[in-house]
C-alpha cells in the first residue's frame, strides 16, 4: 500500500485510540508492582493495535459496506472494555475519595441527596423510569452517530473523534482521581433502591457485566450527555428534540440510581466545556497535522518529477 494511500486512510479516532492503548499501556507497564495481572492486559492492547491495522487494512482493499461501518464504529465497542478496566488502574496513585465527596454534600446539601431522591420518589413507575432513562445513554451514544454516519458522513469523523477522546479524557480522570459512587461507598439499606419493574433487572445485568466501584467524579454520564446534546444542536438538530427530555430524565437518573453524588453532576457540567475544547483542537491539530504531511509529499513527488523530467531531457540533448 503506498505511504501516502495509507496515511489518508488512517482516521484522526484511530490516532487518539491508538494513543490511549498505548498511554494506559504504559501506565500498566510501570505501575506493574501495584497491579496485578498485567498480561491480560497488555495482551488485549497488542489484540486491539492489530485488530485496528486490520480493519485499516481491509477497508481500503475490501471497501465493503459492513466493512466500512465497523472500520467507523469499533471506538465505541472498545469503550465497553476501557471503562470497567478503568477500576483496574484507578487505585495506583490514590485510595478512593468517597470520604471526602460524601462530606462535601453534607455540608453542602445538609444530607444525602442520593438517599434522599429514591425515599422521596419510591414508585416502581419512577424507579424504572429513572433505570430506563439511566440505560438509554448508550443508545444515545449510538443513535447519534449513526444518524451523522448516515445524514452528514461530511462531519462523523469530528463526531466520533470527539465523542470518544471525550470518554479517554474523562478515564484518565477516574485514574488520577478515584471515586467509586454512592452505589459503592454506602452499605445497605443506603445503597439500595426501590422494587421496580423491567428496567431494573435490566440495569442490574448490565451493571454485572462491566459496572465497578469507580468513574463517579466527576459524572461522565452528565458530561457526555451535554456533548451529545451539542454535537446535536450543530449538526443532528431532528434528533435535539427527543435527546433533551430523555437527557434531563438521564441525569437526574445519574443520582437517583445512586451512581453518582450531586456533587459528580456538577462537576459533570462544569468538566463540558474543557473537555469539548482539548477535544476539537486536538481533532485540528491532528487534521491539520495529516494534511501537512500529504502537502509535503505531494511537494515531494512534483519535485521528484521535475527533477526527472530534467535529467531526461538532458540525456536527449546528449
Amino acid at each position: 500500500m503506498p505511504w501516502r494511500k495509507l496515511l489518508r486512510n488512517i482516521y484522526p479516532i484511530d490516532l487518539i485510540t491508538l494513543a490511549y492503548i498505548f498511554i494506559t499501556g504504559l501506565f500498566i507497564v510501570l505501575s506493574a508492582f501495584k497491579l496485578p495481572d498485567i498480561n491480560s492486559h497488555i495482551s488485549a492492547r497488542i489484540g486491539f493495535v492489530l485488530i485496528i491495522s486490520l480493519l485499516i487494512y481491509l477497508d481500503y482493499h475490501f471497501p465493503y459496506k459492513i466493512i466500512r461501518f465497523l472500520r467507523h464504529f469499533y471506538p465505541l465497542a472498545l469503550l465497553g472494555y476501557f471503562y470497567p478496566e478503568v477500576d483496574y488502574m484507578n487505585n495506583v496513585f490514590f485510595p478512593d475519595f468517597d470520604a471526602g465527596i460524601a462530606n462535601l454534600e453534607v455540608t453542602i446539601f445538609g444530607g444525602q441527596p442520593s438517599i434522599w431522591f429514591s425515599q422521596y420518589f419510591p414508585w416502581k413507575w419512577f424507579n424504572d423510569l429513572m433505570n430506563f432513562s439511566y440505560l438509554s445513554y448508550y443508545f444515545l451514544i449510538f443513535l447519534l452517530a449513526y444518524w451523522i454516519y448516515k445524514n452528514r458522513p461530511e462531519k462523523f469523523s469530528f463526531v466520533i473523534f470527539i465523542i470518544c477522546m471525550s470518554f479517554y479524557l474523562y478515564y484518565i480522570i477516574f485514574i488520577i482521581f478515584p471515586v467509586a459512587g454512592p452505589q459503592f461507598y454506602f452499605s445497605p439499606p443506603d445503597n439500595q433502591l426501590p422494587d421496580a419493574y423491567f428496567f431494573r433487572e435490566a440495569l442490574k445485568f448490565v451493571h454485572s457485566m462491566g459496572e465497578k466501584p469507580a468513574a463517579a467524579f466527576p459524572s461522565s454520564h452528565v458530561g457526555i450527555m451535554c456533548i451529545l446534546l451539542y454535537l446535536a444542536a450543530k449538526f443532528a438538530k431532528k434528533l435535539l428534540k427527543w435527546l433533551i427530555p430523555i437527557g434531563i430524565l438521564l441525569i437526574l437518573s445519574t443520582v437517583y440510581i445512586k451512581a453518582h453524588y450531586v456533587i459528580d453532576v456538577i462537576a459533570g457540567f462544569l468538566s463540558v466545556p474543557a473537555i469539548y475544547w482539548i477535544s476539537s483542537h486536538t481533532y485540528s491539530i491532528i487534521v491539520h497535522g495529516m494534511s501537512q504531511e500529504i502537502r509535503i509529499q505531494a511537494i515531494y513527488e512534483k519535485l521528484r518529477a521535475i527533477v526527472i523530467r530534467n535529467i531526461n531531457n538532458l540525456n536527449k540533448k546528449e
